[in-house]
């Protein structure tokens, strides 16, 4: 019999029992052994319903002194506590799953050389993407493939809002309480708006793919918060729709990763994705690319991934077998260098408010054409009212980040120019 323990019986907690439960059966016999959750530990456990029979704490360190419990599954969020839950279960040789995408990405390469030291099985395919086995991915199928970059969609909460918004035409706070009440965002989304949710799973795949250590603190990071109605319905008339990605990518031993707001075509199959769903697209040297596609967001979705883990865990046990134990011990590896978006090229989405006066127009595209940034294409509409500034939406040609940010500023100085010029990265047609 293996016995698992529970650290946390939140959305996520109550959705693994309750699919564990629905699925025992099925689990059971990819497995061939019997299971079972023998102890649960959250904090306020008084106050929700469980199972009885079972130990119960509410305390969630007191699951690593379990001495017959084999794995241990953390669904609590809190870094620290996490850490310190997964380093010590692991210590202790019990197997260990989490969905926590920030302690993976802050302290991923430290317990994997934990786990490879013991022996122990950790998981955290929850911790990207939802339902989507995009860990599974990369360590199994892509084994023998050099990953050249992931793009995605990797966030449901913020892809709901931006979808909510641009189908519904209502304004972001409204969009995120819909996504609070259905469950696809918690009541604090503050990283799913600002995109450090997005980056703790970027940089978690970024180290996995080049063997590097997760490069959060080099991730370029941008959330929505800024994205208006106005920026949707101009980009609407130009043919694109805005989402939320993550890039991560690697050339001539340069790897950077990033996560911002982009305007895709809508021949782009990112502009498809609705409401929580993820998308990734994976390239490689060799075979191209691959999309994967799944709910992103949601209790179910989570949970469905902690069971894959599971099933691995047990199976390790069982037969000291891990797709991800090759691919773990490769993190940290390699040292490349980590660039910035300076040095990146794009093509770009400029919002510029300007005072209606003769020549404000031509000062603007010459602003553009003294860095020899070309124009695809420029719109002008009207002001909302006769004292309003006048909206000037620009599209442009491929430009460096570095050289576009100066041109910004030489325009946001122009005597006729109001407020800051609003910019967004447009995704080529190949991610």
């Amino acid at each position: 019999m293996i016995k698992i323990g529970l650290c946390g019986l939140g959305t996520v907690g109550r959705s693994f029992v309750e699919h564990i439960d629905e699925s025992y059966n099925l689990i059971k016999k990819k497995v061939g052994t019997d299971f079972e959750i023998a102890a649960i530990a959250d904090r306020s456990i008084k106050n929700k319903k469980h199972k009885t029979g079972i130990q119960i704490s509410e305390d969630p360190m007191s699951l690593i002194d379990i001495e017959d419990l084999d794995i241990v599954v953390e669904l609590i969020g809190n870094v620290d506590l996490s850490y310190n839950i997964l380093k010590q279960s692991i210590i202790n040789k019990k197997q260990v799953i989490t969905a926590n995408k920030a302690l993976i990405a802050k302290h991923g390469k430290e317990l994997f050389e934990l786990a490879t030291k013991h022996n122990t099985f950790i998981g955290f395919e929850a911790s990207v993407a939802g339902a989507i086995p995009i860990i599974q991915t990369i360590s199994s199928s892509f084994s023998n493939e050099k990953v050249i970059s992931i793009v995605g969609i990797i966030n449901g909460t913020s892809n709901f809002i931006l979808h909510k918004m641009s189908n519904s035409n209502c304004d972001l706070q409204s969009a995120l309480k819909e996504a609070q009440k259905l469950g696809f965002a918690e009541a604090d989304s503050s990283f799913d708006i600002n995109g450090m949710d997005a980056a703790h799973k970027i940089s978690i795949l970024a180290a996995l793919a080049f063997g590097i250590k997760p490069p959060l603190d080099q991730t370029n990071v941008e959330g929505i918060e800024s994205i208006t109605n106005m920026d949707i319905s101009y980009a609407k008339e130009l043919g694109y729709i805005i989402k939320h990605v993550g890039i991560t990518e690697i050339s001539d031993e340069v790897v950077h990763a990033s996560v911002h707001p982009v305007l895709v075509s809508n021949t782009n199959i990112f502009s498809q994705v609705p409401d929580e769903m993820n998308a990734i697209i994976v390239k490689g040297e060799r075979f191209g690319q691959t999309m994967l596609y799944g709910h992103g967001a949601g209790g179910n979705a989570t949970a469905s991934a902690v069971v894959s883990d599971l099933v691995s865990a047990i199976n390790h046990i069982n037969h000291s077998t891990s797709s991800y134990a090759q691919m773990i011990e490769t993190v940290g590896q390699k040292s490349y260098k980590i660039e910035s978006l300076d040095n990146t090229n794009s093509q770009y989405y400029l919002r510029i408010s300007a005072d209606d006066v003769p020549g404000v127009m031509a000062e603007i595209t010459n602003k553009l054409a003294e860095k020899k940034i070309s124009i695809e294409a420029v719109t002008q509409h009207e002001p909302t009212d006769a004292n309003s500034p006048i909206p000037i939406v620009i599209i442009t040609n491929n430009v460096k980040d570095l050289l576009m940010q100066d041109v910004i500023k030489n325009i946001e100085k122009m005597k006729n120019t109001k407020d800051k010029v609003y910019a967004i990265r447009i995704l080529s047609s190949d991610g």
